[in-house]
């Protein structure tokens, strides 16, 4: 064993440097993966702040951007289930204002219409 160890040194180097960097790499990858969940996810949140008329910073939110959040919203498949229970278990006409009710709940709709095809 001693002798295959002395004989082989170079590769064995390799070969121990190879599965040390292959693991950072796969740890890189699971870090990096979780981040973009993370900030999938913040940025979900957001979008539905929007639409509800709030942007992050707390200003309020126009009503072109309210209804760009809410078609946005399809663009986030993984939390598809989430959208149609917040939206569709929600009376919409009773949330906001006219204006609300007016232009965002019927854009809330079609885009519930949407996801169900």
């Amino acid at each position: 064993m001693l002798e295959f160890i002395s004989e082989n040194s170079q590769l064995l180097g390799i070969v121990t440097v190879s599965l040390a960097g292959l693991f950072t790499f796969i740890k890189w990858i699971d870090t990096r993966n979780r981040e973009l969940k993370e900030k999938r996810y913040d940025t979900y949140m957001n979008l539905v702040s929007v639409i509800s008329g709030m942007r992050k910073n707390g200003q309020g939110a126009k009503l072109t951007e309210q209804i760009a959040a809410v078609w946005f919203l399809l663009e986030y498949d993984e939390y598809k289930n989430i959208t149609k229970k917040i939206f569709s278990e929600t009376n919409l006409e009773t949330v906001g204002d006219d204006i609300w009710t007016g232009h965002i709940a019927p854009q809330i709709k079609l885009m519930l219409d949407e996801t169900s095809k």
